[in-house]
């Protein structure tokens, strides 16, 4: 029920609500993968389940109201409260009066994307919901827009004794949220995902520092970003269309370029790729004592907030890149050739869109393939040139493909079908995809050619620091 009293600031709706914690136990270990997280927080994901056909739901309604609660304010913070049947610390015998309440805030106006009068829109759609009447399915790889998210970045340190965030502490050198590994991600995505955007999740906490760093690396020159690597790119450029996917080449004694004084921004335009930094609103307490730095919070928000502006998002960690399968590999005998020249875009919609080669998911998981990063060799430089390795080395290839996926990656999803982006799983709901899609996410997370990408399309590479398995790392294997 509503309150249809129009001076009434607090409108009350009867619905559902249902809470669901991600990982709870693993969470709780003491000791997980050499990081201890006793002690820490882990996230709750609150859903709530609204009646249908009620104006004052729709975003515009919601909006106004409170505008009008909120007179003067810019901050656009509406208040949820509910009841709970959660009891802290259940005992035997436990009274109501220990179950606890919640409150929280959500900011309206951050979720506001375009008109956002999702009531006008609805009247305009078909009541049958599927990928033949859809007006927002794209019709080629071209047309498919693509957002690579990565963050909030978390690392774990200490202050006075107490858990902390090394990127939070004033130090010069600080690059604030962003990972370290971002210039060479770039590199790769402005190879294969050309017209892409890639979106940086910061802490608010981080959020100048994490600018003055984005700012600086735009304005550098790419002779001095990607010293070996940055003439054979131009000269690809020159010679391929704006969407062609490039092969990574390394600059020999015969390459040689105009562009000496080329900035990263400058290159960028180029291939039509956009940087996009979002601050999230997260107390420090909360982002340095809860696990992943609040990177499953962050997923619902993502969801609800960008899922207008693109057909695809992929989450991902900031220390993995992105491969396609080296051209220098064959196929397997019922691929063809073109297979090997597909950017993101192409491969992401032949997965989700493609009449003819969709696999009719909601979302799908990477292979994750393991290279560790000894210290010596952790520049970019080196990391360009390991990754180069892998896509040169037709050998080095099929070794780490054979023995390195030592874990599951991250995630790739439609847009019109995901609620959730949960760091490692497309999260849907029963309703939320189109007619057809399917939640194909394997039970216990087995392998399945379904929900998992292939090696002939697109591999997850992590450039780690810590090390898993000892032939799993950078430069070395060349011959095996």
């Amino acid at each position: 029920t509503i309150e249809t009293n129009a001076s009434t600031s607090t409108k009350c709706v009867k619905g559902q609500a249902t809470v669901t914690s991600r990982f709870g136990q693993w969470q709780q270990e003491e000791e997980t993968q050499g990081r201890r997280f006793q002690g820490f927080g882990y996230p709750w994901t609150v859903d709530c389940l609204l009646p249908n056909g009620i104006p004052e739901l729709t975003c515009k309604e919601i909006s106004k109201m409170q505008r009008n609660i909120d007179e003067g304010r810019v901050d656009g913070l509406l208040d949820i409260r509910f009841g709970t049947k959660l009891v802290i610390g259940w005992t035997e015998g436990t009274k109501r009066g220990n179950y606890f309440a919640v409150w929280s805030q959500w900011p309206w106006k951050a979720v506001m994307s375009h008109d956002d009068d999702r009531e006008e829109i609805a009247k305009k759609l078909s009541m049958t919901w599927n990928d033949e009447t859809s007006w927002y399915v794209p019709k080629s790889g071209e047309e498919l827009k693509l957002a690579h998210v990565e963050g909030p970045g978390y690392d774990q340190t200490e202050y006075n004794g107490k858990p902390s965030i090394r990127s939070i502490d004033p130090q010069s050198n600080s690059k604030g949220g962003v990972h370290v590994r971002l210039l060479v991600n770039l590199y790769h995505y402005i190879r294969n995902a050309p017209g892409s955007t890639h979106i940086v999740a910061v802490v608010d906490g981080q959020a100048h520092r994490s600018y003055e760093y984005l700012t600086e690396a735009l304005n550098t020159n790419i002779s001095l970003l990607y010293r070996d690597f940055w003439q054979s790119l131009l000269s690809e450029i020159n010679h391929a269309n704006p969407t062609d996917l490039l092969p990574m080449h390394e600059d020999s004694s015969t390459t040689s370029h105009a562009f000496t004084d080329m900035t990263l921004m400058q290159l960028l335009r180029l291939r039509k790729i956009n940087i996009l930094m979002v601050p999230v609103l997260t107390p420090s307490p909360l982002f340095e004592q809860s696990v992943c730095g609040g990177q499953y919070q962050f997923a619902t928000y993502l969801a609800a907030r960008y899922s207008a502006d693109y057909h695809v998002i992929m989450f991902i960690d900031g220390d993995t890149s992105l491969l396609e399968r080296p051209q220098t590999q064959p196929l397997p005998s019922s691929s063809s050739s073109t297979q090997l020249k597909r950017t993101q875009q192409q491969i992401y919609y032949d997965r989700f869109f493609s009449p003819t080669h969709s696999t009719q998911c909601a979302g799908h998981r990477y292979q994750l393939i393991e290279q560790y990063v000894p210290p010596s060799h952790d520049t970019d430089e080196h990391l360009l040139q390991c990754t180069h390795d892998l896509l040169s080395h037709p050998k080095k290839w099929k070794f780490a493909m054979k023995n390195c996926h030592l874990k599951e990656g991250h995630i790739v999803g439609r847009t019109d079908a995901i609620y959730a982006y949960s760091v490692h799983h497309p999260d849907t709901l029963e309703g939320y995809a189109p007619i057809g899609v399917d939640d194909c996410i394997s039970p216990g997370n087995t392998w399945s050619e379904r929900y998992y990408l292939l090696e002939s399309e697109m591999v997850q590479i992590h450039l780690r620091d810590r090390e898993r398995k000892k032939e799993c790392t950078c430069f070395v294997n060349r011959s095996k």
